[in-house]
């Protein structure tokens, strides 16, 4: 069974600092100068992501939340005229449906099918 990756932090700020270097990565895709935030990237994807404000929730995680050498991390770029499409694993949504839950801002409940249907083909043009 594979975990799931979690933001470590609540905050707003730490959340900003994640998604700079998230932009870095991005602006420097395919780059390997010594510098490059894709390098940093390529070279150790786990230890980026967890240096970066991410936490690995799963079978085998570290004490903090460090990712396991038996988690196969697949990094992938989409360009302008290439896209990938996130299809979940079967078990994760039996063992761990994703559950319904209050929006932000209003009352109505946001059901399940409607975060996989947006989730899916989130960057679909």
């Amino acid at each position: 069974m594979v975990g799931f990756f979690k933001l470590k932090s609540d905050a707003l700020a730490d959340q900003e600092a994640t998604g700079e270097a998230i932009t870095r990565v991005a602006k420097s895709a395919f780059r390997d100068t010594p510098n490059s935030e894709w390098k940093k990237f390529n070279d150790n994807t786990r230890q980026w992501l967890f240096d970066n404000g991410y936490r690995y929730d799963g079978p085998g995680a570290g004490p903090n939340g460090e990712i396991p050498d038996s988690i196969e991390i697949v990094p992938v770029y989409d360009t302008p005229n290439r896209m990938h499409v996130k299809v979940p694993w079967a078990g994760d949504l039996k063992t761990h449906p994703v559950k319904d839950e209050e929006p932000y801002g209003t009352t109505n409940k946001v059901r399940s099918k409607v975060i996989l249907a947006r989730y899916f083909m989130r960057k679909c043009r």
